[in-house]
C-alpha cells in the first residue's frame, strides 16, 4: 500500500480551491483508502504545514500563537467556526509540535479537523502551483514512509 497519484490528486484539488474536481476525484475512492492511504497524506500534509508556521527555525511557537491562529482560522468562515472545534483544533497542532494530545478526540472530528487546520495553513502559505506540487511531493515521500514503517 502507498499513496497514488489519485490521492495526491485529490487533496490538491481540495488546496487549490478547485471543488467539483475534489468532490469527484474523492468519490472515487473507496473508504478503505480514504481511511489510511489518503489519511496519511492528510496527516503527512499537516504536519509538514504546522511545521512550517510554528516551528520556524527550530523555534516552537508559543501556545498563544496556536490560539490565535485557530481563532482567525475559525473567524475566516461561519461554516468553519460551526465545524472546528477550537480545542480540537489546538491540540492538533500542539501535537504536531510535541506539546498536545488528541487521544480523546473521535477520528471523524480529528480528520475534520486537520482538513480544515490544513487548508488554511496552505491558504496563508499563498502557494503558486509548482509551490503547491512541491509541498504535495513532500507529503507524499513522508506519508508514504509512514506507511512503509506500519507494515
Amino acid at each position: 500500500m502507498a499513496v497514488t497519484e489519485k490521492h495526491v490528486a485529490t487533496l490538491t484539488a481540495q488546496l487549490a480551491g478547485q471543488k467539483e474536481e475534489y468532490k469527484r476525484l474523492y468519490a472515487e475512492l473507496t473508504p478503505e483508502e480514504v481511511g489510511y492511504e489518503y489519511s496519511a497524506l492528510v496527516a503527512a500534509a499537516v504536519a509538514i504545514a504546522v511545521d512550517r508556521r510554528f516551528a520556524v527555525n527550530g523555534e516552537i511557537a508559543e501556545n498563544k500563537e496556536v490560539i490565535d491562529f485557530v481563532a482567525e482560522l475559525r473567524s475566516r468562515a461561519v461554516q468553519v467556526a460551526e465545524i472546528v472545534d477550537p480545542t480540537v483544533a489546538e491540540q492538533l497542532i500542539l501535537q504536531n509540535l510535541g506539546k498536545g494530545d488528541v487521544s480523546n478526540f473521535d477520528t471523524k472530528s480529528l480528520f475534520t479537523t486537520q482538513i480544515v487546520v490544513l487548508v488554511g495553513l496552505i491558504t496563508d502559505e499563498q502557494f503558486d502551483e509548482a509551490g503547491l506540487t512541491s509541498f504535495m511531493q513532500t507529503a507524499r515521500q513522508v506519508a508514504d514512509q509512514w506507511i512503509a514503517s506500519d507494515q
